[in-house]
């Protein structure tokens, strides 16, 4: 299910020896991924960068079932880097959902676009079941290098309704969403708008984050979430492995 519609948008896949302009190219492997792919991309003047180690990365992520991206709006970005997507039906790894804009499934009597969004995905980040979702104009999401999410996990850059004072003027608008780099988001975490979480830190499962948290290296907890060590670091590998030195 490829979908590009609208003028000037643009798809690109950046591999290390070569970048594709997927929507005129000729590169047949290429477009049979294309037609695999849940990719949709609505509106003008977008521009979506996708990072792969190899076309076989390429294939993978397109073609199964564990990568859908959406885009409803104009000027939107998304820069995302050489990530591992997981999708696994037996353990409910669902893989990546990055939508901009339309929320898929509102029906058809409710549109809703995202202008001027940012997306940033760094590499070696591996994401076993995410839905980033923004709707807030000029609203942006950025996750750093070699962190490592869970799955159950709901980072969205809006309330998705409007909330205002007792004179009606809005309170809760959206900026922006940081996660450093070497994060582990750990399973069924939500995670709200102008939040913050710095480099090697850890969030527990199940945790609500509500608020920014500027220290680096502490494990967050709870609903809402707070700081409830210091000090720490993490390795994928489990004890086992990592005492042995494997």
């Amino acid at each position: 299910m490829k979908l590009i519609q609208g003028q000037n948008n643009r798809l690109i896949f950046v591999f290390p020896d070569k970048e594709i302009c997927c929507l005129d190219t000729d590169n047949k492997r290429i477009n049979r991924m294309l037609e695999q792919a849940e990719i949709s991309i609505i509106g003008d003047n977008n521009h979506v960068v996708l990072h792969f180690d190899s076309e076989d990365s390429a294939e993978e992520l397109l073609t199964n079932g564990g990568f859908l991206l959406i885009v409803k709006g104009n000027g939107n970005s998304i820069d995302m880097g050489t990530v591992i997507v997981r999708h696994s039906s037996v353990l409910g790894m669902t893989g990546l959902k990055l939508i901009i804009g339309q929320l898929p499934g509102l029906g058809a009597g409710v549109s809703r676009t995202a202008n001027g969004c940012k997306v940033t995905i760094g590499n070696r980040v591996v994401i076993n079941g995410v839905t980033l979702y923004l709707q807030e104009d000029g609203s942006r999401v950025s996750i750093g290098d070699d962190s490592q999410l869970s799955w159950g996990v709901d980072i969205w850059c809006t309330d998705a309704h409007t909330i205002t004072d007792l004179e009606g003027n809005p309170i809760n608008y959206a900026e922006s969403i940081e996660i450093g780099r070497h994060v582990w988001i750990g399973k069924d975490v939500k995670i709200g708008k102008n939040v913050r979480i710095a480099d090697n830190s850890i969030v527990g499962w199940g945790s609500i984050v509500t608020k920014r948290f500027d220290e680096p290296n502490v494990i967050l907890a709870g609903i809402p979430a707070k700081v409830v060590k210091h000090g720490i670091n993490w390795d994928r590998k489990c004890i086992n492995k990592y005492v042995k030195g494997l």
